[in-house]
């Protein structure tokens, strides 16, 4: 593993490694509750039964006790199911710290979700 980065998403992250061919595959771990997962299929011959395997566990579950003990206790934007769009930076807070798209603008709320009306970007606060 070359590098483990917090992603925005509460319990996301991206683990970049590197292959034999010199290049670089990343990958996404998430928690959901206590459980981690990680796509050890992306890489051909690795199972979880392989010490780097259980290495980049233990290091993915350090940084999330990490990040957790150290998070903002305010409410954050979060992605709503199945989505990117605050992960990726498509939606922000404005500088009154409402939802904002950043291609168009402020979001109509839909209950508990915020949407972007031109482009479907959606979000909600956790």
């Amino acid at each position: 593993m070359r590098k483990l980065e917090a992603l925005a998403e509460p319990g996301c992250y991206s683990l970049t490694f590197g292959l034999p061919s010199g290049e670089e595959r990343a990958v996404v771990a998430r928690f959901r509750g206590e459980d981690l997962t990680i796509p050890v299929t992306a890489f051909e011959g690795w199972s979880e039964q392989d010490s780097s395997f259980v290495a980049v566990a233990e290091a993915v579950h350090a940084v999330h006790r990490a990040r957790e003990l150290s998070r903002p206790s305010e409410t954050r934007l979060v992605d709503v199911g199945g989505g990117w769009d605050v992960s990726l930076g498509n939606i922000v807070l404005d500088p009154n710290g409402q939802p904002a798209c950043v291609s168009h603008g402020a979001l109509a709320p839909d209950g508990p979700v915020f949407r972007c009306l031109e482009c479907g970007a959606a979000a909600a606060f956790g």
